[in-house]
C-alpha cells in the first residue's frame, strides 16, 4: 500500500492504470483511520485520518481519496489481494446502516509511511450507507484475482479477470459467424418442438427435409452451459500440464 501516490485527473477522479477498470465508486460519508496495530508493540506510531471521502474498488486496487485532502494525507491505494484478514465487525448487513470494514495492510517502500512498520490496520466506516455494495465487489474481484494467481503459477497461463461468454448469434448472423451449434441447442430445440401441437405424418416427413431456422434468442441454459465448457477447458489444462510435469 502507499499515501499520495494516486494520479488524479483534472476533475478530481483516479486515472486508472493500463488496463484497469473501476468496478465500484461510493462518495459519502465514509471515513478511514490508518494505523499502526495496537500489538506491535516496538513498530512507530503512525495514524491517517479522515472524516469523509470517496471509496474506489477496480480490477486491482482499493482506493480512497479523502474529501479534504492535506499535505500528509492526499490519497490511499493497495492492491486488492495485499489485503488480508478483512472483516466486518458490524453484524448482520443493513442497506442504510453505518458498517465498519477493517482489514490489515503491508506499506511498500517508498509508499510514504514510516520505515519499521510491517502493516496497518485500515478501517473504513460506511456512515451513509453502501457497505453491502462494496463488500460484494471487493469479494468478487479478490476471489478473481486470487483464482487467476493460482492458475497463473501452476500452468503459467494468464486468465482474463472479465472474459465475457461467447455471445449468441441471433437469425440473420452471416454463416462465417456462426459456430456449430451446442448439445444445449439441440436439447431447447427438442423441448420445444415436443410442446407444440403434433403435426400430421405428411406434414412430419416435409418438415423433416426443410432447414429450421436459427432461434432470434438465446436457447435456456446457453450461458450456463458455455461457462461449464470454459471450465472444463480450464480444468483440462491444469491435466495436461500435470502430465508434462
Amino acid at each position: 500500500m502507499s499515501l499520495n501516490w494516486v494520479m488524479l485527473d483534472r476533475d478530481g477522479g483516479i486515472v486508472p492504470l493500463s488496463k484497469e477498470r473501476i468496478l465500484y465508486k461510493q462518495q459519502s460519508r465514509i471515513s478511514l483511520t490508518l494505523s499502526t496495530p495496537t500489538e506491535l508493540k516496538n513498530a512507530p506510531a503512525f495514524c491517517v485520518k479522515s472524516d469523509a471521502g470517496t471509496v474506489y474498488i477496480t480490477t486491482f486496487r482499493v482506493i480512497y481519496l479523502p474529501a479534504r485532502p492535506t499535505e500528509q494525507f492526499k490519497s490511499f491505494a493497495a492492491p486488492v489481494l495485499d489485503f488480508k484478514d478483512t472483516h466486518s465487525p458490524s453484524g448482520v448487513l443493513d442497506l442504510f446502516s453505518a458498517y465498519s470494514w477493517i482489514g490489515l495492510v503491508q506499506p511498500v517502500p517508498g509508499g510514504n509511511v514510516p520505515p519499521g512498520i510491517p502493516r496497518l490496520e485500515i478501517k473504513l466506516k460506511f456512515n451513509d450507507g453502501g457497505f453491502p455494495a462494496f463488500l460484494q465487489s471487493f469479494t468478487t474481484i479478490k476471489e478473481r484475482l486470487q483464482h487467476a494467481q493460482d492458475i497463473r503459477a501452476e500452468t503459467g497461463q494468464n486468465i482474463p479477470l472479465d472474459e465475457p461468454l461467447p455471445q449468441y448469434e441471433p437469425a440473420g448472423a452471416s454463416a462465417s459467424a456462426a459456430g456449430p451449434s451446442t448439445s444445449t441447442e439441440t436439447a431447447a430445440t427438442q423441448r420445444q418442438q415436443q410442446q407444440e401441437q403434433q403435426p400430421s405424418v405428411a406434414q412430419t416427413s416435409e418438415a423433416s427435409h426443410t432447414p429450421q431456422p436459427p432461434p432470434d434468442e438465446a436457447p435456456p441454459g446457453y450461458e450456463e452451459a458455455q461457462a461449464q465448457a470454459i471450465g472444463e477447458r480450464m480444468e483440462q489444462t491444469l491435466r495436461d500440464e500435470a502430465e508434462r510435469q
